[in-house]
């Protein structure tokens, strides 16, 4: 796809306003939803520094009320309508979103338009916004990855804006005041700045009749933008290390690279990919590959005028030396010989991650505002085209001006338990020009570069025995229902949903069980064969499959959930008989090479490790440990790990020639089903063996639980729950409503803990439903000093659901909220596959499907009262805590 065929695709109407403000209109009809943008070019580069962070504070006050609206109505009059709302700050915009059903376009408009023009900014609500922002900013020092990006972009400039730490200090938070926020408002949401954008199943002339009549209002012209001081020309690579309570070494790579609009970012980004995104990448095989990393990647980052050229590493403490000098030495590679074939590939990948950019209106109203913000929305083809025609020369030219070994900059953020990496600036640009010093042993750098190609070299020699192909089997007769073709496919099923939304296939080889037939001594084998699984066939090697995948534009995914194994792929429908062979390859015939299972189980050691460092996903671990205890759907990490440690090939082999019993196969797309069926038949036959899921379903606790762990973070995560219904329990969808009800913006548990009362930025309450089991979650992470404050008002609200429900007016609300957002998530071909898998394989067929509207609006406030009543048992609460504060 060149530049004008893109252009074609997204062809929007546009229209000026009188004050300036631009709105585009694109108008698509594939479903019944609405993407609403509103993208304003004022964000951190736009912040004088006593004001650093004042961006992401409006953002949070356009929330918090208008003269129409008061504090909560703009979130529960969007939820009311069926949709959501959100919005995000950078460096270089903010914007505002909301998608929605679309017959409710219009009001989703006037609320939009109110928020801008008329926020309130009201002194006592900013006061308490703050201290929620506080909590924010606290929530990002306890995420290392967020620590080591900022801190690298502070290491790497010396004047620009883009050096401090972008939501501000919580000092510096303390010290805006009201009259602070309202000019910056005043001054920067002008119509020069603001870009609207209307995308989906709309009337593009009511659009712009609508927008006239309620956009008017809004300021015109464009503000006067502080001025910026030079950026003083570097001199000479910079090395920074910090350490902090973390489990894993975090160290990031960065280059000064120009903005969005030149013409070497094209080239900049190509090399990103060639470097760092894919399993073909030369880092994911030099570095990840060969052992010194459990994650690299790489990218070009480029708001506005400026841009990053990244490279980002997680590895184990003692091996940050060598993974750095590997990497450094596959960026001096790219200067070298980048070939014709490697380029081919990044094309491929960017034009599909492109088009699935454009199955969802939310995707094409964002693409639309990013570019227009910048030059103008049709310069995406000037980007694309450029894309194109990156040529192996301009790779190198541009690598050996940018990537200079003395422009680079290094920070490592590790363990305080660690040694020191203790490289010098000097240091560090010897290893970046490749002459061997400062590599802190192993391979070094050169060696480790190579070691990816050894591998490869390697991979079918020591392959093993690939589980059998079974024999062909006839496809059963085709049986239509709500637009879904069904065979029989062995002891399994063929399933195929065409859908001309977008032109991609998306195509999963499922499987039942998998975790739940896992015992102690198989903890975690299931994992550690899906992703070994992607690592080699009896004919095709790790490069092989990630190279074939990637050349049609996608990536194989191999996933272990508690319930539901998968491999699956998207790619263009074009590809997709290529990619079904592919994809049925890896499922099928896995070898699993001894040195590549080694390498994934070091990886998967490293993960279970790194959980810790979750301040989200851990606390919920324990919690799941503590409730379910040794059963499949609890286990805690070190069990896990433990079990792992001690598998081999052989024992991956012995578990996926179990797996392959029953295999179910779903196709969603721009496909053609008979075609479908005739790619399918022949690759699946009759098998007999099977892992089965005969774990019995794990019981509750009878009473309180607690599991907790103590670091040294800025807040407290405190995850607490209740049992609650099974997949097939009638429960479920009541309580999926009361979920809806109680959480998300504008909802009791946002207003009571966050809005009012300033506990946190993060708290949520929703269920999390297996096929055996399941339970009712919430979630808080708040201030060290103000956790059991927290812990107590989190209780209260959800101990009050057991005797009183929520308002019929809140149910109406939640259970349009939940209709639309079903709408909504479904515009992909993924989420409709998913959701066809879950229903068929583990639920009530498609009547699941086609009754779930119905059924949502059949809960009633009875119904809600029930299930609280049944499952909110205080007297049976299990949590999983993570406690902050310095550690003895």
């Amino acid at each position: 796809m060149n530049g004008n065929e893109l252009l074609d695709r997204i062809r929007p109407v546009e229209h000026r306003l009188d004050n300036g403000l631009t709105l585009l209109v694109r108008e698509d009809h594939s479903a019944p939803v609405v993407a609403i943008v509103t993208h304003v070019r004022a964000g951190y580069f736009d912040e004088p520094d006593p004001l650093v962070g004042i961006s992401h504070v409006l953002e949070h006050m356009y929330f918090k009320g208008t003269h129409r609206r008061g504090v909560g109505e703009i979130a529960r009059a969007t939820k009311a309508a069926g949709g959501y709302l959100n919005a995000g700050t950078i460096y270089d915009h903010t914007s505002y979103y909301t998608v929605l059903p679309a017959a409710a376009v219009e009001m989703g408009l006037d609320i939009q338009a109110d928020a801008l023009i008329h926020s309130r900014i009201d002194a006592g609500e900013l006061d308490k916004e703050l201290r929620v922002i506080i909590e924010e900013v606290r929530r990002k020092l306890d995420n290392p990855s967020a620590m080591a990006t900022e801190k690298l972009y502070e290491a790497m400039f010396d004047a620009h804006p883009i050096r401090r730490w972008r939501m501000g200090t919580e000092e510096g938070l303390k010290r805006l005041r009201r009259d602070d926020v309202v000019d910056y408002y005043r001054t920067m949401y002008r119509g020069g700045t603001t870009t609207l954008v209307v995308a989906g199943d709309v009337d593009p002339g009511r659009v712009i009749e609508r927008v006239e009549s309620l956009y008017a209002a809004v300021p015109p012209g464009e503000p006067d933008r502080p001025r910026r001081e030079p950026e003083p020309h570097r001199r000479g690579a910079r090395f920074r290390e910090l350490a902090g309570d973390i489990a894993h070494t975090y160290a990031e790579l960065g280059w000064r690279t120009p903005g969005v609009l030149h013409d070497d970012t094209p080239v900049l980004d190509a090399m990103a990919v060639v470097l760092g995104q894919g399993r073909a990448s030369r880092l994911y095989r030099g570095v990840r590959e060969a052992g010194l990393a459990s994650r690299v990647d790489a990218y070009n980052y480029t708001p506005t005028e400026i841009g990053v050229f990244g490279v980002g590493v997680e590895c184990e403490p003692g091996r940050t030396g060598d993974a750095l000098a590997a990497g450094l030495a596959e960026v001096a590679r790219l200067a070298r010989d980048v070939g014709d074939e490697e380029l081919e590939r990044v094309r491929t990948l960017l034009q599909a991650r492109l088009l699935r950019r454009l199955e969802s209106v939310e995707g094409q109203a964002n693409l639309l505002a990013e570019w227009q913000a910048v030059g103008g929305w049709d310069r995406v083809a000037e980007y694309i085209d450029g894309v194109r025609a990156v040529s192996p020369e301009r790779v190198s030219d541009v690598a050996a001006r940018y990537l200079r070994p003395e422009a680079t900059t290094a920070l490592v953020y590790r363990p305080e338990s660690a040694d020191a990496v203790g490289w010098t600036d000097e240091r560090l640009a010897r290893v970046a020009r490749g002459d061997g010093a400062g590599v802190a042993g192993g391979a070094g750098a050169e060696g480790a570069a190579g070691a990816s190609a050894d591998a490869d070299a390697g991979a079918d020699a020591d392959a093993g025995v690939a589980a059998p192909a079974p024999a062909p089997v006839t496809l059963g007769a085709a049986r239509r229902e709500d637009g879904v073709v069904d065979h029989a496919l062995g002891d399994g099923r063929l399933i195929v949903k065409p859908r001309s939304r977008a032109p991609l296939g998306s195509m999963a080889v499922f499987r039942r069980g998998g975790v739940l037939a896992e015992t102690a001594a198989t903890a975690g084998i299931t994992g550690l064969m899906m992703r070994s699984s992607v690592k080699g066939t009896a004919t095709r090697s790790a490069h092989a499959i990630a190279l074939a995948a990637e050349r049609l534009g996608g990536s194989i995914g191999a996933s272990a959930g508690p319930d539901l194994l998968s491999w699956s792929l998207t790619v263009p429908a074009e590809h997709f008989a290529e990619g079904f062979d592919l994809l049925a390859d890896v499922a099928l015939h896995a070898s699993f090479p001894e040195a590549e299972v080694v390498r994934e189980r070091d990886v998967l050691l490293a993960d279970l490790d790194r959980l810790r460092d979750d301040m989200y996903r851990y606390p919920l671990r324990l919690l799941l440990h503590a409730a379910f205890g040794a059963h499949p759907y609890g286990r805690s990490p070190n069990a896990v790990a433990a079990a792992v440690a001690g598998l081999e090939a052989s024992d991956l082999r012995r578990w996926h020639a179990e797996a392959l019993a029953e295999p179910w196969v779903f196709v969603v797309g721009d496909v053609e089903p008979e075609r479908v069926a005739d790619t399918v038949a022949g690759r699946f036959g009759t098998t007999t063996r099977s892992l089965g899921d005969a774990t019995p379903a794990p019981e509750w606790p009878d009473g309180p639980r607690r599991e907790e762990d103590h670091r040294d973070r800025a807040q407290t995560a405190l995850a607490v729950g209740f049992p609650g219904p099974s997949r097939d329990d009638p429960d479920r969808v009541p309580l999926e409503v009361l979920s809806a009800a109680i959480s998300g913006l504008g909802n009791r548990l946002f207003e009571e803990l966050r809005s009012r009362r300033s506990l946190a930025y993060t708290v949520s309450a929703y269920p999390i439903v297996r096929r055996h089991a399941g339970a009712f979650v919430g979630y808080i992470a708040t201030a060290n000093a103000r956790a059991e404050e927290a812990r107590a008002a989190l209780l209260e609200e959800l101990g009050r659901l057991r005797e009183t429900p929520p308002s019929e007016e809140e149910l109406e609300r939640a259970r349009r909220y939940a209709i639309g957002a079903w709408q909504i998530r479904t515009q992909t071909n993924g989420a409709q596959l998913a959701e066809l898998a879950g229903a068929l394989m583990l639920g009530e067929g498609l009547e699941e499907i086609r009754s779930y509207e119905a059924r949502v609006r059949g809960v009633t406030r009875e119904r809600v009262l029930d299930a609280a009543r049944r499952w909110l048992d205080g007297s049976r609460l299990v949590e999983g805590v993570v406690r902050g504060g310095a550690v003895d």
